[in-house]
């Protein structure tokens, strides 16, 4: 009964640690209670431990912390802290997917922690040694494949219709990729509704932004068609999600268009994408190979 008493009252302070720490403010940007299904980042290693001591430490199920979709596990509370007060710094690049891959091929190419260079205190983790030699030759070509906008702020080019410098003390991460933001106040705002931003950086860095700017790919592509599982159907899934099924909207002349970023971009379509609903969808050309077309979306409407 001891024992039963002592698990009752550590399960409900962890509970309420967890419930404080998301109330409390700017630190709300990181959740630190556990999910279902949840993905462990770094195989449990420490990402602050890394950072700030160089040291691989593992971590416990104990002391855990959610962002940007990933759960990191850390050796105690107070390392745990560190993290929760400023997640950007600590995270890898690109959520630890392979920035030689994303540049090369635009692909979302999950890396290893055996293979993992440290640049510009930042870590990058590589599939295998052949493309961390090619990061290793030449880091400053691929350490800011993940600098979404070049660096420029997303809530000042939705709201100001400008683009305005950001500042590294003010980052945050959505999908892997850093926003940057002159201010606090851009930082706050993006957070309530990250999905909305990163789709209006998504839609300048198609269509209006520089050239330098610009990822690969860079063609814009409007269709109209009926929705459908993009992995049940057609036996293809998203590059920048390769874990979920996707949505795929199918056209008239058979061809085949897998919408990046549905599940978070369109919740309710993607939940009802079985049902053939009618769409028109508008985005950035990621990749073409035969009849299927990969596009980042900029717009997506349902039709009546």
């Amino acid at each position: 009964m001891r024992n039963t008493r002592f698990s009752y009252r550590h399960v409900l302070a962890g509970s309420l640690l967890a419930l404080a720490i998301v109330a409390a403010g700017p630190v709300g940007a990181a959740q630190t209670q556990q999910t279902k299904g949840q993905r462990i980042g770094l195989k449990g290693y420490c990402p602050v431990c890394i950072a700030d001591a160089n040291k691989w430490e593992k971590g416990s199920p104990d002391h855990q912390a959610t962002y940007d979709g990933v759960t990191y596990y850390f050796p105690n509370d107070t390392i745990k802290k560190k993290f929760v007060a400023n997640p950007a710094k600590y995270v890898p690049a690109l959520a630890g997917d392979c920035v030689v891959c994303y540049a090369k091929v635009h692909k979302r190419v999950p890396g290893d922690i055996r293979h993992t260079s440290r640049h510009g205190n930042r870590l990058f983790l590589f599939p295998s040694d052949k493309e961390l030699e090619v990061f290793r030759k030449n880091p400053k070509e691929f350490a800011d494949v993940d600098l979404a906008l070049n660096g420029d702020c997303a809530v000042c080019l939705v709201h100001a219709h400008k683009r305005v410098p950001g500042k590294a003390e003010f980052t945050e991460v959505y999908n892997g990729f850093r926003y940057q933001f002159p201010s606090a106040k851009e930082q706050a705002a993006f957070r309530k509704d990250p999905a909305r931003y990163a789709a209006a950086a998504s839609k300048t860095n198609g269509k209006s932004a520089p050239k330098k700017d610009r990822p690969a790919g860079g063609d814009t592509l409007t269709v109209t068609g009926k929705t459908t599982c993009a992995g049940c159907e057609h036996g293809v899934t998203p590059i920048q999600n390769p874990e979920e099924l996707g949505l795929a909207v199918d056209t008239a002349d058979g061809k085949v268009v897998v919408v990046e970023q549905a599940h978070k971009l369109y919740g309710s379509v993607y939940k009802k994408r079985f049902s053939g609903q009618q769409v028109r969808v508008s985005g950035r050309v990621l990749k073409q190979e035969g009849r299927v077309t990969w596009i980042e979306p900029t717009e997506l409407t349902v039709l009546k």
